[in-house]
């Protein structure tokens, strides 16, 4: 075996890994230059007679055999690479284990480096050029493979069918969008923003149900025996269109109350009125929170509701979806037209703060030189829904910590509390947390 490694042309194996590592290399900046190359910009180059654009332009219209052919050859010269480089070095007097350790080693390096990450760059820097650069020989290599078309399809015919799910080749599918879209916004000039949009309609089939819903803490409810004249101050309250219909509690939803159904029954019937949510509320809709978000939003769009229960898994409710919800995830916040910027704090001539809901109850306690903590919440908002037991409305009062807080303004689509005005309690009144709402 001495005699056999020591008399190998060593010179003659150098030259042909490095023959094949360049054309490895080729084929694969070849091969991502394809991958950002859109059929539109293909048909622009012909118009414009770009030496090689026809032969570009029928490679792409097969783009998934030119692929395979590009990647077929490039395996056949990464494997020369490493046939070749293993035996050049199994020519030096080094134990097999150091021979394999050292051969490893190098191949993998050079795989990486010069096959994988350069040629890739390259591919990726300058795409159309590098794409009609190589047209001719991938047609020349797709041609010179026809002749295995036959036992491909014998081969293929025997092979099991794709096991893909629907769900899995609309990922695919997605997938190949979302890189074809960034592929144009840098060839094409693609606004950021048109980007960013493109973008999101295709990551909302990855986007689950409970990514967008409302959860349940955050839920405003009506009671199945709410007076018509009640639901109408609890609507005009909340700032919201359509209430979920509770009945024991908040798992046993019953149905969707809307706003101009109670003002149309107010209308007709007068004052007087005795109807109660029950009576007036719609048939609710149920999903699942597992539910891809586009399939929520076709379903929407062809049975006509807006609004949607989220139930878990154990088959309690986790939530609202609503319309908006899933169109937000596309073209971002919707916000009322007369909503505020940011709110900062604001000190008030009794002595008292205004802030946002979000504040942290630390802050908070500096305004007041306190030292503000709660295990549980972290923001005023989520202390002021504490002290009330349930989500706060525009004019709900609540007491905590030694802070007398008032909940103001509802802001954005979601109509949740934007600003709430926070006082010291009186000395007297330190002691106790007790919560109130205004009728």
């Amino acid at each position: 075996m001495t005699s056999s490694t020591t008399s190998l042309p060593l010179p003659a194996l150098i030259i042909i890994a490095v023959v094949g590592l360049f054309l490895a290399a080729m084929l694969q900046s070849i091969e991502v230059a394809f991958s950002r190359m859109s059929i539109a910009r293909a048909t622009d180059l012909v118009e414009e007679e770009r030496q090689n654009a026809s032969a570009l332009l029928a490679l792409l219209n097969h783009r998934r055999r030119a692929t395979l052919v590009l990647r077929g050859f490039r395996t056949f010269f990464q494997v020369i690479v490493a046939v070749s480089l293993t035996l050049a070095f199994s020519a030096m007097s080094l134990a097999w284990w150091a021979t394999a350790l050292v051969a490893l080693l190098a191949i993998t390096f050079v795989h990486f480096v010069f096959i994988s990450l350069a040629p890739s760059r390259w591919g990726q820097r300058s795409p159309e050029k590098i794409a009609l650069s190589g047209a001719p020989l991938v047609s020349s290599l797709v041609t010179l493979t026809r002749f295995l078309d036959p036992l491909v399809e014998a081969i293929r015919g025997r092979l099991p069918a794709s096991g893909l799910t629907e769900a899995e080749a609309r990922a695919e599918m997605a997938n190949d969008l979302r890189e074809m879209v960034d592929q144009v916004g840098e060839t094409e000039g693609l606004e950021d923003e048109d980007r960013a949009m493109l973008r999101s309609v295709l990551d909302l089939g990855h986007t689950l149900v409970r990514e967008v819903m409302v959860p349940r803490t955050e839920m405003v409810t009506a009671p199945a025996d709410l007076p018509a004249h009640k639901a109408l101050r609890l609507f005009v309250r909340s700032g919201f269109s359509r209430i979920p219909v509770e009945g024991d509690d908040v798992d046993d939803i019953r149905g969707i109350l809307y706003f101009k159904d109670v003002v149309a029954r107010l209308q007709t019937y007068g004052a007087d009125m005795d109807q109660v949510a029950e009576q007036m509320m719609r048939p609710v809709e149920f999903t699942v929170e597992m539910k891809p978000a586009d399939d929520l939003l076709r379903l929407m769009q062809a049975d006509h509701f807006h609004m949607a229960i989220v139930i878990d898994e154990y088959g309690g409710v986790a939530g609202l979806v609503a319309l908006e919800d899933l169109i937000e995830e596309v073209v971002g916040d919707l916000t009322d037209e007369h909503d505020k910027g940011i709110i900062e704090p604001e000190q008030r001539d009794d002595g008292s703060w205004r802030v946002p809901a979000r504040y942290p109850i630390t802050e908070l306690g500096e305004l007041f030189d306190l030292e503000l903590e709660d295990d549980d919440v972290d923001s005023v908002g989520g202390l002021l829904a504490k002290a009330l037991g349930r989500v706060p409305l525009p004019g709900a009062q609540g007491d905590a910590l030694g802070i007398h807080m008032l909940a103001e303004e509802a802001r954005g689509r979601r109509r949740q509390v934007g600003t709430i005005v926070c006082s010291l309690l009186v000395a007297s009144d330190e002691s106790t947390e007790e919560t109130s709402e205004d009728a």
